[in-house]
């Protein structure tokens, strides 16, 4: 426990002392009510500074995710575009939706811009990028997967081609995820795609009777599929607390990408109402 969190947590050492010397000045009871009185201001007043001292480190703190967080957005998606050798005009209309979407100003478009340029160039180094936004979301770990999400909602504009698939594993892998074929809250709309297609319509037919879409519906709200009513409704509660998009922007997610936030919060509750009607609760 260091300096500031002892006297945050430990507010009463001024009301001590207060009292011994008051004691000691008066000789007397009144002394010591006088002492106490002064000690318990000292605590306030100390304990006041030292939390003003937490909130502004944890603003600063927050700042520093918001642009990591944005900067690695923009930049993961000009390299995800790129994977294939050359952007296209459907790869770069995305990108402006994405940014219309999250309203952003004029000028944070301008900034955007320059990262997914960035991100384009053949010295881009997106493992160092990937760590320092591991590292400064290493205890909000619902930012990283809304950041997978973005990218994985990007890698499909023109298809999963095998060399996204291969990007998107390495942006799993880098920042701690599982590949993108056990990522199962992913895997229905991965399945869809051409990367997937080259398999025999019979297994897709096979993975559909076999209730495939209510897997990744567990998978979003991260419980087992044989999970209770009980279980599956605290779950829904847990998940939506955590992702809600107060929360999440108080964690670091920048503002403007508060639909980020809603659009994650909907896919939960879908899952949730997915899984209910499916098990006729």
């Amino acid at each position: 426990m260091n300096l500031r969190q002892f006297f945050s947590t430990n507010q009463w050492w001024g009301k001590i002392i207060g009292c011994f010397l008051g004691y000691l000045m008066l000789r007397s009871p009144l002394g010591a009510f006088l002492g106490i009185l002064i000690g318990n201001a000292f605590d306030r007043g100390l304990a006041s500074h030292f939390s003003n001292m937490h909130a502004s480190w944890y603003d600063e703190k927050r700042e520093t995710v918001q642009k990591i967080f944005f900067e690695a957005t923009f930049s993961v998606m000009g390299h995800v575009a790129k994977a294939d050798g050359r952007v296209t005009e459907n790869e770069i209309h995305m990108a402006r939706q994405m940014m219309n979407e999250l309203r952003l100003t004029r000028e944070q478009k301008q900034l955007a811009k320059a990262y997914f340029k960035a991100g384009k160039a053949t010295d881009f180094n997106l493992t160092q990028l990937l760590e320092q936004l591991q590292g400064a979301c290493r205890h909000n770990p619902e930012l990283l997967k809304l950041f997978m999400d973005m990218q994985y909602r990007y890698a499909q504009v023109d298809g999963l081609s095998v060399n996204k698939v291969r990007l998107l594993d390495t942006i799993f892998k880098t920042m701690g995820f599982a590949p993108l074929h056990q990522q199962y809250r992913f895997n229905e709309d991965f399945f869809s795609h051409n990367y997937e297609q080259k398999r025999s319509s019979q297994q897709q037919e096979n993975r559909q009777q076999s209730g495939y879409g209510i897997a990744q519906a567990f998978a979003i709200l991260e419980i087992d599929a044989a999970a209770s009513k009980q279980e599956v409704k605290r779950a829904y509660r847990r998940m939506i607390s955590k992702n809600h998009p107060d929360k999440l922007i108080a964690q670091g997610l920048p503002e403007e990408m508060i639909k980020l936030a809603n659009d994650k919060t909907q896919k939960i509750t879908k899952a949730y109402e997915d899984i209910c009607d499916a098990k006729g609760w």
